[in-house]
């Protein structure tokens, strides 16, 4: 059957992970729409190809601030709905945590006034993200303070509730109460005091260990009453305005959810028993975004929408405070992943292809094998049963590590090894064939030749400076071409990055509704990039990225669309150049240069070779820290 655009959305999930964002064209190559309702779609080659014109080269960081907005607009609409529907009397503002993505553009576009039904807000859980949400929220807005904290945390907050903000002090450690009332009295300010309690409850995800018992920060039962009696002994105790909690990041199962808030919300009971008069209630993180697009608990995925979240989190509260007489708080989240993720993506193209052998090698003389190889070779030229393929597989496997057994012990050469590991690869490409839509007996043979037989594809970059999670956590991100979709992908491949270490790939892939450990690609063609793009990266993982093998940061680029339809870009910055990764390491270029100089005045080369070397290696460093085109 002829392939087509619907094969490929398909085959790579984009309309169960897109977002109403990411789309394919009828030329097939994807398309962004950062702006739902206004309907202007962006190509994304395009763009690649734009920008490369203007001087700019792969790999290559897509933001589209408009996405941001609309996210935020998507999270307050759903919040407002359930506010309104419920008959719920508290008001709701998201809060968004800096840490996820503490980039100008993506902190300043989330703050942008967008209308009145909006209200947002920002959290800072260091003393330098503090300092950047006290310069740029707006004039009255609200700031939540978490994390661990000092003299000088506190006093920088304080100062910013004297400004006008709305600034909340969470207690996350018993020792900062003291903290708090000493610089209260000392400025003259009565702090808006939170408490961050410690549930028992656990979610299950990736992040599941930032709550429960043995979290690493909120408050326990003890600690909790111990500060509302040092708070109210100060004569602070009508300052403690708000009760935090967080279950964990990216919650999959809405299940979860709905456990850990009863808890929750019996300690808001409480607290308000002790004669706290908290009116606000920030939930914390948790809402989760669908990576892998099957609407699933998988630890990459959620089972939930924005408006299940948002109606769970106002019913649950609505009911309990009217079942106990209590007044409806106001409700804060802090849900910096839902915010940011799609906003983001990585586009890099394939430096080269590795791929096992698929044709039948020539054997001049076959009986001068050894046993094994000669059986490899006499099973790939006979007929094999297609109901005993799980058991030839086992068998070529066993003779292949015969022939690498023989070789260790001088049995065999070189030339017999490398004539044995092809004729099993092109019996295990045979063998996979057969078993094209075999039976549940099967599967784990297929995903084993499966795995095998993927090719590397080499791509311009690095994991851990763009993709850390991958690597550190397992996490799944979508990843695909964003060309040549109205074509048939014919391969298998795993991405390799340009680092010199094994961890340097990526061991999952989005394949329809599952996860698989290779991914569908094309054949590259000559002479034209084979460029591909990893999705939703717009959460944690620029600000996470480190400098292994001292690759640096990419390209990036704002991609905004005007009010007329028209693409606009900002915020443009060029990559890390070698020098600036040498700097990175207190490296000072002006001293590698003269090493360098110093190794060729001792080679005695001709005084042309001579200036020809030292001009490629100042040249050097003035590029990139990936591969070039050139």
């Amino acid at each position: 059957m002829t392939w087509n655009i619907s094969d490929s959305a398909a085959l790579y999930g984009i309309k169960h992970w897109g977002g109403g964002y990411f789309f394919i064209g009828e030329n097939g190559e994807v398309t962004v729409r950062p702006k739902p309702e206004a309907g202007t779609e962006i190509g994304l080659h395009r763009l690649v190809s734009e920008l490369q014109a203007r001087g700019q080269d792969l790999p290559m960081l897509f933001r589209f601030p408009d996405i941001l907005q609309d996210r935020v607009l998507q999270l307050c609409a759903a919040f407002n709905e359930s506010v309104e529907k419920l008959d719920y009397q508290g008001r709701y503002t998201a809060i968004y945590p800096i840490k996820v993505n503490q980039q100008e553009s993506v902190v300043k576009n989330i703050i942008v006034p967008k209308s009145e039904a909006v209200s947002i807000g920002l959290e800072a859980g260091s003393k330098p993200e503090l300092m950047i949400v006290l310069a740029f929220a707006p004039k009255g807005g609200v700031i939540v303070c978490n994390g661990y904290k000092d003299r000088e945390f506190i006093r920088l907050a304080l100062m910013g509730q004297r400004l006008g903000h709305e600034v909340f002090i969470v207690i996350e450690k018993e020792a900062e109460v003291d903290l708090v009332i000493e610089e209260s009295a000392k400025l003259g300010v009565r702090a808006n005091i939170g408490l961050r309690v410690r549930l028992s409850s656990l979610a299950s995800s990736k992040w599941a260990d930032t709550g429960g018992e043995k979290g690493k920060f909120g408050l326990s039962a003890a600690q909790i009453i111990s500060a509302a009696e040092k708070l109210k002994a100060a004569g602070l105790g009508d300052c403690v305005r708000l009760m935090h909690f967080h279950m964990g990041s990216q919650i999959s199962n809405i299940a979860d959810y709905r456990l850990g808030f009863k808890e929750a919300v019996r300690y808001f009971g409480e607290l308000r028993a002790l004669g706290l008069p908290l009116d606000y209630v920030d939930v914390g993180g948790g809402l989760g975004v669908d990576y892998d697009g099957t609407h699933s608990r998988n630890a990459s995925s959620i089972n939930y929408d924005i408006g299940e979240y948002s109606h769970t989190i106002v019913s649950m509260l609505g009911e309990f405070c009217d079942a106990h007489g209590l007044p409806h708080p106001h409700i804060f989240s802090e849900s910096g992943r839902a915010l940011t993720a799609h906003h983001a993506v990585l586009v890099m193209n394939v430096t080269d292809v590795e791929t096992l052998p698929d044709q039948i090698p020539a054997v001049a003389d076959p009986e001068a094998l050894s046993f094994p190889a000669r059986k490899l070779l006499e099973i790939l030229q006979g007929d094999t049963d297609s109901e005993m393929v799980t058991e030839t597989y086992y068998r070529i496997s066993h003779y292949l590590a015969d022939v690498n057994e023989y070789y260790l012990e001088g049995k065999v050469g070189l030339q017999e090894k490398a004539l044995a590991e092809q004729l099993y690869a092109v019996l295990c490409r045979r063998l996979r064939q057969q078993l094209q839509g075999g039976g549940r007996s099967q599967r784990q043979v297929y995903d084993d030749l499966t795995d095998k037989l993927a090719d590397k594809y080499f791509c311009n970059f690095s994991v851990f400076q763009s993709l850390p999670d991958t690597w550190a956590i397992g996490q799944v991100l979508p990843i695909m071409p964003i060309h040549r979709l109205n074509e048939r992908p014919t391969r298998r491949a795993v991405l390799q990055d340009l680092t010199c270490d094994s961890d340097g790939k990526v061991g999952q892939y989005v394949d329809r509704q599952s996860i698989e450990s290779s991914m569908a690609v094309h054949v590259p063609a000559a002479g034209e990039p084979y460029v591909l793009g990893v999705f939703m990266v717009g959460a944690y993982q620029e600000i996470l990225g480190d400098m292994h093998n001292l690759f640096g940061d990419t390209d990036s680029v704002n991609v905004y669309v005007q009010e007329d339809g028209s693409v606009a870009f900002g915020g443009i910055e060029i990559h890390d150049t070698v020098e600036d990764m040498l700097r990175y390491v207190h490296l000072q270029p002006q001293e590698v240069i003269n090493r360098f100089e110093e190794k060729i005045r001792w080679a005695k080369l001709p005084a042309e070779q001579r200036d020809t070397y030292a001009a490629a290696f100042c040249r050097a460093l003035k590029q990139s820290s990936y591969l070039s085109a050139e």
